[in-house]
């Protein structure tokens, strides 16, 4: 079975931004990133992905979500 890796909190954490600042410069709930921190929500459009790397000048989306086979 297939196993989401959510490495947002770790990705803020060496950023040093709190979830709210990345709501603030994305546009993006900051609901829904507490959700994506805490693994709550396993459904992440392309689209928001693609925020908050353009945010976290992350040059590759599956830094921050990766699919492991478990």
């Amino acid at each position: 079975m297939r196993k989401i890796r959510n490495n947002l909190k770790s990705l803020l954490e060496s950023k040093g931004w709190e979830q709210k600042k990345l709501s603030e410069v994305t546009g993006i709930r900051e609901a829904t990133i507490s959700d994506m921190c805490r693994n709550i929500n396993k459904m992440y459009s392309r689209q928001v992905l693609e925020k908050i790397a353009d945010a976290l000048e992350i040059d590759d989306i599956n830094k921050i979500i990766e699919i492991e086979n478990g």
